[in-house]
């Protein structure tokens, strides 16, 4: 499948998997709260925190079976090294019963660490399908698991079920998702030897920190934030389950544009590893062009939009959303840098650098945690924010020069990016006009509730919009657009 269409099919899985996340998130908190929301977030950020060691094995095997040498082997090797990796990390949680019940605010640590060995078996599966070139497959995988775990999320709120059972539904809706996984790859297992195990330590021991800073930018927040919030930590402004709530919706809202660039890379990394184990760097250059001038095709207008519409999309959660507006706007900024330095970060590890991407990767985990821990306590979950939007910004710039003087030069899309810019920014005129005009008629019309219609009818018309002047204004895009036809 050509790279663009297989770009297509992982993005169509992902939009999948979102609304079916969409759907789970409003209910809970539709139904629940913000404050119950907010202890299930605390819940899933240690969940991916704790699983850092696992993901550092899957990204060990995509790479290491992308190149085509000795594929079995390196699958069999993952799993091995997966599961000694995951009992020690069950072991740890259950001696630190007290310490996860606390900073969750519910007995569930026994539960926690079932999860997260599930977690591990199902990031490893997923890993060497997308090292096997099944990009399309594991988004599909993805998508099942999302949607099956808000299945059993909806099914426990709406009985009324504790709040552990949340936990468990997670927990069975990944299990399943991994058995059924296990039934898409191509070649079995074969027996390792001692060298396959120690090609993939060796470029995991600098992998770790790539997954590490992932769990940085997608969680660093949310963790300090629960930590402010379950021991009182103090700080000059308070921190609140509720708080952390909202913000995860914002969170989600924002990841939600940035499906566009986290498809791309993933699509990418196959080809790219294969073209420098053959130091193809000029082709390479040319992939990386193609990503960054697609990165922002989605989060530049949705920036744009979030300050016309946030407030009144937040709403249809519950009232109390609305609040998130700001941290909204302040998140999808973040959200594009990060596009943006996953393209670049995904070429460097495809070249087999992972050295390069350690050191990168460390500055930002530090430069993250401490700026969420002196900007939370100053200036609470607005800290939280700025922080990731801080550190993203830093690790574009480190992780460009990085590339460029890995692979002599480096060629940046501005034109396309200024494109995508003055479009987002001529639909951002036309609907702030409309916004109004569009209110009052749905009011008129006795519909309610009247600000979330018509803020969905502002997004229907600005991405109409925004399409029209980005295919006016960019040859690069109409091509890509005629390509991607079935005609």
């Amino acid at each position: 499948m050509r790279l663009g269409k297989q770009t297509i099919v992982f993005f169509g899985s992902q939009v999948g998997s979102s609304i079916a996340g969409f759907l789970a998130t409003w209910y809970i908190a539709n139904q629940l709260g913000s404050t119950i929301l907010g202890e299930y977030t605390v819940v899933a950020a240690l969940l991916f925190w704790l699983n850092v060691p696992a993901s550092s094995v899957g990204t060990a095997m995509t790479k290491r079976i992308s190149e085509g040498d000795a594929p079995k082997e390196f699958l069999a090797a993952g799993h091995l090294l997966n599961v000694a990796l995951t009992a020690v990390l069950v072991v740890a949680i259950v001696a630190l019963t007290d310490v996860v019940n606390q900073l969750v605010n519910h007995q569930v640590a026994l539960e926690v660490a079932a999860l997260v060995a599930v977690q591990g078996v199902f990031d490893v599966v997923v890993s060497s399908l997308q090292g096997q070139r099944q990009v399309g497959k594991s988004g599909l995988l993805k998508t099942f698991e999302r949607t099956l775990r808000s299945a059993f999320h909806i099914v426990v709120v709406f009985v009324g079920a504790a709040f552990v059972w949340l936990v468990l539904g997670h927990a069975a809706a990944v299990a399943i998702a991994a058995i059924v996984g296990v039934y898409f790859h191509r070649e079995g297992p074969a027996w390792p030897t001692v060298e396959h195990v120690r090609r993939l330590v060796n470029y995991g021991m600098y992998g770790w920190l790539g997954t590490m800073k992932s769990r940085a930018f997608a969680w660093m927040d949310t963790l300090v934030l629960g930590l402010f919030a379950a021991y009182s930590l103090g700080g000059l402004v308070g921190v609140t389950h509720s708080q952390i709530g909202i913000y995860e919706v914002a969170w989600s809202l924002a990841s939600v544009l940035g499906l566009v660039s986290v498809s791309i890379s993933s699509t990418l990394f196959p080809a790219l590893s294969e073209l420098g184990s053959k130091e193809d760097y000029s082709k390479v250059r040319h992939l990386v062009d193609e990503g960054l001038a697609f990165s922002g095709v989605f989060v530049i207008p949705g920036l744009f939009g979030a300050v016309v519409v946030g407030s009144d999309l937040l709403v249809v959660y519950r009232p109390e959303f609305a609040q998130g507006a700001t941290i909204l706007v302040v998140l999808i900024l973040a959200r594009l840098l990060s596009g943006y330095a996953a393209q670049f970060l995904n070429a460097i590890n495809a070249i087999d650098r992972p050295d390069v991407t350690f050191r990168i990767n460390l500055a930002f985990v530090l430069l993250n945690a401490g700026l969420n821990l002196g900007l939370v306590y100053a200036f609470g979950w607005y800290g939280a924010a700025v922080a990731t939007v801080v550190s993203t910004a830093v690790s574009v710039v480190i992780s460009g020069y990085a590339l460029s003087r890995l692979i002599d030069s480096l060629s940046i899309p501005l034109a396309e990016i200024g494109y995508q810019t003055a479009a987002a920014v001529v639909m951002f005129v036309v609907t702030r006009l409309l916004d109004p005009i569009v209110f009052e008629g749905v009011s008129s019309a006795g519909l309610s509730p009247a600000r979330p219609i018509s803020a969905v009818g502002i997004v229907v018309v600005g991405a109409g919009v925004y399409a029209l002047a980005l295919l006016g204004l960019s040859g690069r895009v109409r091509t890509k657009a005629r390509g991607l036809t079935p005609i």
